[in-house]
């Protein structure tokens, strides 16, 4: 794929996902659950939250990712 980059607060960083073969269903999804944990660490980073916000807040969001990826798995075999 080549040399992606991503921006963060610290500048630009190598796009860990670069090498991988994604499906074109799934590159929505997880560009848009990407954004959304990076913008749930700076939230609970720059908050200071507990321990148990933190928790229901990484409950949230992998319960989220979990039903798309469902869907779109199952609509790439056929499913859905």
């Amino acid at each position: 794929m080549g040399d992606t980059y991503l921006k963060d607060g610290e500048g630009l960083r190598a796009d860990p996902f670069d090498d991988l073969e994604i499906p074109d269903a799934l590159l929505g999804s997880l560009q848009r659950h990407r954004v959304n944990l990076a913008q749930l660490v700076r939230n609970l980073h720059s908050a200071g939250v507990s321990e148990e916000q933190i928790e229901s807040s990484v409950s949230v969001l992998v319960e989220s990712y979990r039903q798309e990826l469902l869907r779109a798995i199952r609509s790439m075999m056929g499913e859905g």
